[in-house]
């Protein structure tokens, strides 16, 4: 089993916990702004929860995600006509019952992005009770959700879809708190070319943006903006005009709240500027 940095691998053990003790009554998840690195946990988790990597299973939802490609659905078929088929939740369901001494992972990325009720159906009432049988919509079949599943899932508290959600979804789910992390950040970077006090440099940012109201909500990007960055020049200057400030500085909107902060703390704004060792 690879193994992380510190501040990384207790964030794992903190979704890996959370889903053995809870994630047989509930959704597990991980809330954090764009770039939090909460697809990289989940993943991380996934695989370690899942007694084989073949058994975790990746979606994402979006605006258009149906209960028909989640539940049950009417499929075209060659000749013409329609048939009924299994969507990606009681499809994998039906592996996992078929198979109970091992433990299956469904992880759905950018959960709040979907419309919930419609996608979700009566299965939030049998996710926690996993006991009862449920009816799917269209056949009328019977169902259960198996013990051995384990639903994992992210979304961005800031997206609109979230902070929609009704107490009956909230209720279900388990939520892990993720906000940039200064010491993920560290361990990102220190294996990289950029100098340690680039690095310092970086950290300061999110320090400073850190001491705003409503910072882990507001913040318009996580440490995982720094993901793939390996030199100071040019990769810094160019992070700044072709990513963040286009993030923090719209044509014809107002600025994000935290632009001020950001621009002041940022100093790779000239392609020629570094800060040394």
């Amino acid at each position: 089993m690879q193994s992380y940095g510190p501040a990384t691998e207790a964030k794992v053990a903190e979704v890996v916990e959370t889903a053995k003790l809870y994630g047989r009554r509930s959704i597990v998840a991980l809330a954090g702004v764009p770039g939090t690195g909460k697809s990289f946990i989940a993943n991380i988790a996934a695989q370690r929860l899942a007694s084989d990597p073949l058994m975790v299973r990746e979606i994402q939802f979006h605006p258009s995600y149906s209960y028909e490609e989640f539940i049950e659905g009417y499929r075209a078929t060659p000749s013409g006509g329609f048939s009924t088929e299994l969507g990606v939740l009681l499809e994998w369901n039906e592996l996992a019952r078929s198979d109970q001494d091992k433990t299956y992972i469904l992880l759905i990325e950018e959960f709040t992005r979907a419309n919930l009720p419609s996608v979700l159906g009566e299965l939030l009432t049998y996710i926690e009770h996993r006991e009862r049988m449920f009816f799917t919509m269209y056949t009328r079949r019977p169902a259960k959700i198996a013990d051995n599943l384990i639903i994992l899932s992210t979304f961005n508290p800031r997206d609109r879809s979230a902070l929609e959600l009704d107490d009956a979804l909230i209720r279900r789910l388990r939520v892990i708190s993720c906000p940039p992390d200064l010491g993920q950040l560290t361990e990102m970077l220190e294996v990289t070319s950029i100098p340690k006090k680039a690095i310092a440099g970086i950290s300061g940012l999110f320090e400073a943006c850190a001491k705003l109201k409503d910072y882990e909500t507001l913040m318009p990007f996580g440490h995982g903006m720094f993901a793939g960055i390996d030199t100071e020049k040019p990769h810094l200057y160019r992070l700044w005009t072709q990513r963040i400030l286009p993030i923090i500085r719209r044509p014809l909107l107002q600025p994000h709240p935290f632009y001020e902060t950001i621009s002041s703390n940022y100093p790779w704004q000239d392609p020629n500027f570094s800060i040394g060792e």
